[in-house]
């Protein structure tokens, strides 16, 4: 048996027989285990050890309790917890909802390394999760919503809808949803010609068509068993929705020249820039696809909407493209500009910007001619500059009274 070598198992519970068992099973196939005997050091020791799996004596030091099982769960919340008790009758349903997984006293002997083998492959998962969620960076109010969405959908087969503007980062949200899959397989729908959308979503075989010299899978099947994302969804060709439409009704596709359909079980994750019920009233986009789609949606705030994430972002980017690994300085006045800047771009613009001011910078110091923020857009519903004195001008009004000055100039 290849066991990993890192994972490691905490076991909370006073020294007995059950517990010297689970120990010398773990050992023997090389896992690295503790024991925590002592009820007041328990979360401590659960913090410091970050355990995969945490292994539970629900008879002792009252583990059964829920108020301690959450302590124990925010002291470390990736860790799996599995419990066992001598009396199944006393666990409460309460107490089983904590868990992930629960055996009595004589399965322990029977089925332990069932359990901890599945738990181990349920731990990588979400493991592989929360590394993919920690892309997602921020802490806003929408941005914690958001990961509770993203959460919620990982464990569906239902196809996902992901709606926003372009640049929020609707693919790393699509990476975190499909981050427990084998697979991941991005197809751009506004890169796709119309004539060969069909081919490379469901293949074809050798003499389809002029040029098809041999057999060629599509992208359905290359992402069989995985996640598929259609980034773009909206430039999708309604020729093409139908076909799509069909393959998800069915789960099955018909490569260009096969006579017969394929099985294939595919995750679908759409995204799209587009307002697609915009998009049906002017007949551009079907709505019984729509609504296939739609079965989870997910929308990614603007950046705009998440201002409180600025700073966050910056210096997230800032340690990303600084080639020494020291996170540079930023003047307050460039400073100010980025968290008064409207970004129209989003995420997108923002990292552009940092990676363009990190190249541009001076003894690793970010100023305001770094930025190349010349017209920071002006927010809608302000009053028109032409109104304002110049004593109360701001920057972005006065650049708006700049241009105001020039129109009239160029039209007399």
């Amino acid at each position: 048996m290849v066991v990993d070598t890192r994972t490691r198992i905490l076991l909370l519970s006073q020294e007995n027989a059950t517990v010297s068992f689970v120990q010398d099973v773990l050992a023997s196939v090389n896992y690295e285990v503790d024991i925590c005997s002592q009820p007041t050091e328990m979360t401590s020791c659960i913090r410091s050890f970050i355990p995969a799996i945490a292994v539970l004596d629900l008879d002792y030091a009252d583990l059964s309790n829920t108020a301690i099982l959450e302590n124990l769960r925010k002291a470390s919340p990736e860790t799996l917890f599995l419990g066992y008790a001598q009396e199944t009758t006393d666990v409460t349903f309460a107490t089983l909802s904590h868990l992930e997984g629960f055996l009595s006293i004589e399965d322990v002997h029977l089925q332990f390394m069932t359990h901890i083998l599945r738990l181990r492959e349920l731990y990588r998962l979400r493991h592989q999760f929360h590394v993919s969620l920690r892309k997602i960076v921020g802490h806003s109010a929408s941005v914690q919503k958001l990961y509770h969405h993203v959460e919620k959908a990982i464990p569906s087969k239902g196809t996902v809808l992901i709606q926003g503007e372009s640049g929020v980062g609707k693919e790393l949200v699509a990476r975190a949803i499909a981050s427990v899959q084998p697979k991941f397989v991005i197809v751009n729908c506004s890169a796709i010609p119309e004539n060969l959308f069909e081919s490379e979503l469901f293949g074809h075989l050798r003499g389809a068509f002029t040029g098809a010299n041999t057999d060629r899978i599509g992208l359905f099947e290359a992402a069989a068993d995985g996640a598929l994302f259609l980034d773009e969804i909206g430039d999708m060709p309604l020729s093409m929705q139908t076909k799509l439409l069909r393959a998800l009704q069915d789960g099955e596709i018909r490569p260009v020249g096969a006579n017969r359909p394929r099985q294939v079980s595919v995750r679908v994750i759409a995204a799209t820039n587009r307002d697609l019920k915009q998009e049906i009233a002017r007949g551009k986009f079907r709505e019984d696809l729509f609504y296939r789609l739609n079965v989870i949606p997910i929308r990614v705030p603007p950046l705009r909407d998440r201002r409180e994430d600025i700073p966050e972002l910056i210096t997230h980017f800032l340690s990303m493209y600084s080639p020494s690994g020291i996170i540079p300085e930023i003047q307050a006045e460039a400073k100010q500009v980025l968290l008064n800047y409207s970004w129209p771009g989003n995420i997108r613009e923002l990292e552009n910007i940092i990676h363009r001011a990190v190249s541009f910078m001076d003894n690793g110091v970010i100023t305001l001619k770094d930025l190349f923020i010349d017209e920071p857009p002006i927010e809608i519903g302000k009053a028109s500059p032409s109104t304002l004195s110049w004593a109360t001008m701001n920057y972005d009004q006065f650049k708006e009274f700049q241009r105001e000055q020039e129109r009239g100039f160029i039209t007399q």
